[in-house]
């Protein structure tokens, strides 16, 4: 009988610690910096308790001797590190230390609603407002410290596009910073961000396997939803109401996707989120580029799109694609990043599942696109 005690406690204790080996081996390894790379840390605000989450975040990564400056502002609910909620294995950070090793130094932050597992959505006039500051922090740094001067590249991932192309169009960018490139990477904008948002959702539900009845009856409640949203009718719902509504749901015995796909879109009128729900509505991403690049003829631009971007509708990259193509603006090209996914890192086929995505993003050992680190650090001339 004790024999076969311990073996249970030994089998027991086995399985533990394979679970925990599952969980928290990518974190541990993405953490870990086995680059040679020197480089000093400059945080570019007082990290106070009190300062907002952009400010506290906010650093400087240097190294001995720099080639250019590359300012990252990342994706909705992404840090700084690219943490997100259900992934805390900062491959984010293992990106900047690649470029790093390249002598490209990079400034970091994480943007309003990182590490709020309450927010999904931020209030885009916040969310430049996060940009603008750490822009000026940047700057302020540069000439306090002596730092050597050098070329600036943004490099906006996702809807970060969306805040940087409008924020550099902000009298306050003008004044503090002239950057030579702007990369525009994994965003496609057909319509307004709020179709966009709802795009994301149904490519999930395409890639979960849901039948063309449940699609065509999904379209259906987001239509009665979207329109709803677009003519101001943003339900004033506080968190009780909000769980309420969660609970009205459940008692309705939808088909599971269409139950997933409602909870989803509640989101939308959550408090914290109805703000973001509001602007996203109503902006024209396409005509604020143009405004973008008509105001700052030298500014660079590249758009970039990678081959299997899980986050983007092929129809909707397709349509992105043409856009850029067919512009006339001699400082606007596009580039397209082969055997990459949302987040530049290097898969040989086309996205599968939702939970096959995040299996691939939790990978320690998966590296990034080579041409982007090229087209970053200037390797690689640009399209």
């Amino acid at each position: 009988m004790k024999k076969l005690i311990l073996i249970t406690f030994i089998l027991i204790s086995l399985l533990l610690i394979g679970l925990g080996v599952f969980v928290y081996l990518p974190t541990i390894m993405q953490g870990l910096d086995f680059s040679g790379a020197d480089f000093r840390r400059y945080q570019l605000s007082d990290s106070q308790s009190n300062q907002p989450i952009w400010n506290r975040t906010a650093e400087l990564m240097l190294p001995e001797e720099t080639r250019a400056y590359l300012l990252i502002v990342p994706d909705r609910d992404y840090d700084r590190d690219w943490n997100s909620p259900g992934n805390q294995t900062r491959p984010g950070l293992r990106f900047a230390r690649r470029l790093v090793e390249r002598n490209m130094a990079v400034v970091r932050y994480s943007p309003p609603g990182s590490g709020d597992e309450s927010i999904d959505l931020s209030d885009p006039e916040l969310s430049m407002r996060a940009f603008l500051d750490v822009l000026g922090q940047f700057k302020q740094t540069v000439e306090q410290e002596g730092l050597p001067e050098a070329p600036v590249t943004i490099l906006a991932v996702g809807e970060g596009c969306l805040i940087t192309v409008m924020a550099l169009q902000e009298p306050e960018a003008f004044r503090t910073i002239q950057p030579d490139r702007l990369l525009l990477a994994n965003c496609a904008y057909r319509s307004t961000p709020l179709k966009e948002w709802a795009g994301r959702v149904f490519y999930n539900m395409e890639l979960s396997g849901a039948s063309a009845e449940v699609m065509e009856k999904g379209e259906e409640i987001w239509k009665h939803h979207s329109e709803r949203i677009e003519a101001g009718e943003i339900p004033e719902m506080d968190e009780e109401a909000w769980e309420d509504r969660l609970e009205d749901l459940k008692e309705q015995k939808l088909h599971s996707d269409l139950l997933a796909l409602e909870k989803t879109i509640s989101h939308l009128y959550r408090p914290s989120n109805r703000a973001w729900t509001r602007s996203a509505a109503h902006i024209d991403f396409r005509a604020s580029l143009q405004s973008l690049i008509e105001a700052r003829p030298n500014l660079e631009i590249i758009h970039i799109l990678s081959q299997y971007d899980e986050e983007i509708h092929p129809e909707d990259a397709k349509d992105q694609e043409n856009f850029v193509r067919n512009s006339d603006f001699s400082n606007y090209s596009l580039i397209t990043l082969e055997n990459s996914d949302h987040g530049f890192v290097l898969r040989d086929s086309p996205p599968a599942s939702p939970v096959e995505n995040m299996m691939r993003r939790r990978d320690p050992f998966a590296e990034f696109s080579p041409s982007l680190l090229r087209l970053l650090t200037g390797e690689a001339a640009a399209p």
